[in-house]
């Protein structure tokens, strides 16, 4: 598929979100991602480009999308599965050896707004290995927020994310615009609990091939 770069609105107007509903996510949806680490020891990080479109809805409004290495002609396609909340419910690390969520990673809940918050406890699973981790996921809906990344200027709501696993805490924000269908931007520092070392990423939205009405 040819990836159109389309461009949001970069002129932030009085509008304001009701409670957003669930994303309109089709077949042939498409986006473009740069990701790089923000520690200073990487400030020259020419980050990794990350592509996913969604290739199946699939039954109980589960979505199947595949991500690649957006620079390789040759790379490998990964598949993701997601709830019809858009939670991520397993993920390849390798074509068939994947990483499951139970219940799925709750990122979201839709229906949502500004000052809601909701909690989880998951379990990571590596089945292939026998490896299984409890996760401790805090979300809450912080601010309506313009931002503005390659892809464009986005009206969206900030969430943060905590989330506590055996080995180390991980704090996000991510910016959802709902005219793109995601998260066109995200900060996350994860901190190790044995020595407390951090490791800042970042990723932003650099091209999309539709962009929603709200």
């Amino acid at each position: 598929m040819d990836t159109t770069s389309l461009t949001a609105s970069s002129t932030p107007s009085a509008q304001s979100f009701s409670r957003l509903l669930r994303p309109d996510i089709r077949v042939g949806d498409e986006w473009l991602f740069l990701t790089r680490t923000l520690d200073d020891s990487d400030h020259r990080d020419a980050g990794l480009r990350m592509r996913s479109r969604v290739v199946a809805l699939l039954d109980g409004g589960h979505i199947q999308i595949e991500v690649n290495n957006g620079d390789k002609a040759d790379a490998t396609w990964l598949k993701n599965i997601y709830s019809d909340q858009f939670d991520l419910v397993s993920r390849e690390m390798v074509p068939g050896e994947a990483v499951t969520y139970s219940p799925a990673f709750p990122q979201f809940r839709f229906p949502m707004a500004p000052g809601e918050s909701w909690s989880e406890t998951i379990i990571q699973s590596q089945p292939e290995w026998e490896l299984h981790a409890s996760i401790e996921v805090q979300v809450t809906v912080e601010a309506e927020e313009w931002v503005q990344v390659p892809a464009g200027t986005f009206n969206t709501l900030r969430l943060q994310g905590r989330y506590a696993t055996p080995n180390a805490t991980v704090i996000t924000h991510f910016w959802y615009a709902p005219t793109a269908g995601r998260a066109v931007k995200g900060i996350e520092e994860t901190v190790a609990k044995v020595n407390a070392s951090k490791v800042r990423v970042e990723y932003e939205l650099h091209q999309l091939n539709r962009l929603r009405k709200v």
